[in-house]
C-alpha cells in the first residue's frame, strides 16, 4: 500500500512519528477502530512501550476515545475530525460511533489490511465507483448502493459500497497479457451464521455477474464456515450447476412471450422470474445468446452448450483467508471509558455498553 507523501506529512504535523502515522492512516481509512494488539501486529513487535506512548499521545491530542472491554482489552476509536480533515477525509463515517457488530467487522477488516500491506486498495467510495465505471464499464445502476433519506424531504442520497469491505485490483497473467481482476474481500465476524455473507452476495450478485472476471476472498477468524461459504458461492455463481440450464431455458421462453406481447400467458410467478432474469442475464453475453436463440429454431439451440461457453468466457474465483484474531471482546456489560473527551461525551459513552446482546448500543 502506498500512502501519499502529503498525507504522511499531514499526520506527522499532528505530532506522530512516521510509523505511528502509517498506522493512523490505515485505521482512519479502513476501520476507525483498533486494539493494542493490532498496533503490535502493524509494528511487528510482541511487546513494547511504544504502543502505550502512541495511545497516550493520541488520547492527549484528543484524537482517540477508548473503552475497556472483555478480557481487559482496550478498544480505541479514532474519532477526531482533525485527523480525518488532515487526510481530506472528514466525510468518512469511520470516526463515528458504531454498533458492536459493526465494530467487530471493522476490526476484522483492519486485521486483513495489516496482514496485506503490499496491496493497493481502492480506499474510498469515490475510488471504487470511478474504477468500476472506467476500467470495467459497469453502469452506475449496477454498482451496489443504498439510498439514504435526507433530513429535508424529499432529498435522498445514494451511497455505494457502504459495507466498506476491502477491494483491490490485481493483474492476472493468464496467456500473453495481464488482465486486471477486481478482488473483493468479505470479512465475516459473525460466530456461526452465514446470513450476513449470504445477504452480501445477494446484494452484489448482479454487479458481480456483469464483471468478466473477479475473485472473492472469504476472510474469517475461524475455518468452521469456510466450506459452507464456498458451497453457497458456487451454488450462486457456478453457471454449470444443475438448475441453471432449466433456469436459462425458462427465462428465454418467458422473455419471448413477453416480447411477443402474450402477457396473458404469464402467471405472477412467471413475471417475478422474468423480472429477476432481466437483472441476472443482462450482460452482453446473455443478450447475444438470447437473440441467437430467438432468431432460430428454439428446439435446436442447446442451453447446455451456452452454459459451457459461458463458463469458458467467465472466470470467477473463490478462496478463503484465516484472520489472526477472534475479537471476542464484547461479552461484558459496560466498560469504563477513558481519554480526553468532555464530561458530556464521557457520560454518554458510559451508557453505551460493549454487549452483543443489544446491537443498538454503540461505542
Amino acid at each position: 500500500m502506498s500512502i501519499r507523501q502529503e498525507d504522511f506529512a499531514a499526520l506527522c504535523d499532528l505530532g506522530y512519528t512516521e510509523q505511528e502515522a502509517g498506522f493512523v492512516y490505515l485505521v482512519a481509512i479502513h476501520s476507525g477502530y483498533f486494539t493494542l494488539q493490532q498496533y503490535l501486529d502493524f509494528t511487528g513487535t510482541k511487546k513494547g512501550w511504544s504502543v502505550h506512548q502512541f495511545t497516550e499521545k493520541s488520547s492527549r491530542l484528543g484524537h482517540l476515545r477508548s473503552v475497556s472491554c472483555a478480557y481487559g482489552t482496550a478498544l480505541y476509536n479514532l474519532y477526531s475530525r482533525r485527523v480525518y480533515g488532515a487526510l481530506d477525509r472528514d466525510n468518512l463515517r469511520n470516526r463515528r460511533r458504531l454498533s458492536t457488530e459493526l465494530i467487530r467487522t471493522r476490526l476484522s477488516i483492519l486485521d486483513f489490511v495489516i496482514a496485506h500491506p503490499e496491496l493497493e486498495y481502492l480506499e474510498t467510495e469515490a475510488d471504487k465507483v470511478a474504477s468500476f465505471r472506467s476500467r470495467f464499464a459497469i453502469p452506475d445502476s449496477l454498482i451496489p448502493g443504498r439510498i439514504y433519506q435526507g433530513m429535508r424531504q424529499p432529498s435522498t442520497t445514494r451511497r455505494c459500497f457502504v459495507d466498506r469491505f476491502p477491494i483491490y485490483v490485481s493483474s492476472s497473467s493468464k496467456g500473453s497479457s495481464a488482465e486486471p481482476t477486481p478482488v473483493f474481500v468479505y470479512c465475516d465476524s459473525a460466530p456461526r451464521s452465514l446470513l450476513y455473507f449470504i445477504t452480501y452476495l445477494r446484494n452484489y450478485e448482479h454487479f458481480l455477474r456483469r464483471l468478466h472476471r473477479f475473485e472473492l476472498i472469504y476472510a474469517a477468524p475461524s475455518a468452521t464456515k469456510f466450506e459452507r461459504a464456498e458451497r453457497f458461492f458456487h451454488g450462486m455463481f457456478e453457471e454449470s450447476s444443475a438448475a441453471n440450464p432449466r433456469s436459462v431455458a425458462r427465462y428465454f421462453r418467458l422473455r419471448r412471450l413477453w416480447e411477443e406481447e402474450k402477457h396473458d400467458l404469464l402467471t405472477r410467478p412467471d413475471r417475478d422470474f422474468l423480472r429477476h432474469g432481466n437483472q441476472r442475464y443482462r450482460d452482453q453475453f446473455w443478450e447475444s445468446a438470447y437473440r441467437k436463440w430467438a432468431d432460430g429454431n428454439p428446439g435446436s439451440m442447446s442451453v447446455d452448450a451456452l452454459l459451457v461457453s459461458r463458463a469458458t468466457a467467465s472466470n470467477w474465483t473463490f478462496r478463503t483467508y484465516l484472520l489472526p484474531h477472534q475479537h471476542q471482546i464484547f461479552s461484558t456489560g459496560s466498560g469504563q471509558e477513558s481519554g480526553t473527551n468532555s464530561p458530556e461525551e464521557r457520560s454518554a459513552s458510559r451508557s453505551e455498553c460493549c454487549s452483543t446482546e443489544d446491537s443498538r448500543k454503540h461505542f
